[in-house]
């Protein structure tokens, strides 16, 4: 099985190649190079044509730019639910060591139901032997609708978690979307100590109407520490988390993710 020691060493920067979606539709060669040129090694895929269409190919790429990808999403929940072979046989491919569900919507509209969360979890669940053989570990990414609530304080994100096992699912936090729905990521590191093994760093223009829907204007992603999500605190309180992609879905990347970058080593060094 996947040990979570074999993708980076801990601390370590990464990042979700969802960042740069813009750009690698354009060029993959030349953006993967600058995403090397930033200092990053690794990567975190997601389920594109032009990554998971030809992963063969596609690895060769990241071979050739000096990068790694060591964990993929794959948001289609229909790939999931029929049979989840061709996913881990992708992911394999691809040289990842995780692989996982980070969007529970099939159309932008739809809405996330308590069922729909649940159903997350048993698919996951449901697949994990596979993965185990496979040399896979499944992870699930918080996406803000799982944290609408139900009764006696608990949300649906409560009812994920009773309903998968820590050796089998890991959980990533995208500290963005629990920010978004109006809920504290240092409250939510707190509640689950043990649980997240995976963040991703993505800070939000203060002001910014929050949702249970899952939806933000891309636009209000702006440079780490300049938001109101509380990066300087989450980082202080994530030392279970062994694994930081950062992520920025506006259409300012190149301009903002170098400024995220010092930013957060100006946190690392600040801290030693």
């Amino acid at each position: 099985t996947a040990s979570d020691s074999t993708t980076s060493t801990p601390g370590q920067l990464a990042a979700q190649l969802w960042t740069f979606r813009y750009d690698l539709e354009k060029d993959v060669p030349g953006t993967l190079k600058k995403i090397k040129d930033l200092g990053i090694s690794y990567v975190e895929g997601f389920d594109a044509p032009y990554i998971v269409g030809n992963p063969d190919a596609f690895k060769s790429q990241l071979d050739a730019a000096g990068l790694k990808m060591f964990a993929l999403h794959w948001n289609t929940l229909n790939d999931w639910r029929k049979d989840p072979t061709v996913i881990l046989e992708t992911a394999k491919k691809l040289g990842a060591h995780y692989t996982g569900i980070a969007w529970l919507k099939e159309t932008f509209e739809d809405s996330v139901t308590l069922d729909i969360v649940n159903e997350a979890a048993d698919i996951l669940m449901k697949a994990c032997p596979q993965a185990k053989e496979s040399g896979l570990q499944l992870y699930y990414h918080i996406h803000g609708y799982e944290l609408q609530p139900m009764q006696d304080q608990k949300t649906f994100f409560d009812s994920f978690v009773s309903r998968i096992d820590y050796s089998c699912v890991r959980l990533e936090m995208d500290v963005f979307w629990v920010k978004h729905p109006g809920q504290d990521p240092v409250a939510l590191l707190k509640k689950y100590p043990e649980r997240f093994l995976m963040m991703h760093l993505k800070d939000r223009k203060p002001g910014t109407p929050s949702t249970l829907d899952g939806h933000a204007d891309v636009e209000t992603n702006v440079i780490l520490g300049y938001g109101d999500v509380g990066i300087a605190e989450i980082m202080a309180n994530a030392k279970n988390v062994k694994y930081f992609f950062i992520e920025d879905e506006s259409s300012r990347v190149l301009e903002q993710v170098p400024s995220s970058l010092a930013y957060l080593k100006g946190l690392s060094d600040a801290s030693k």
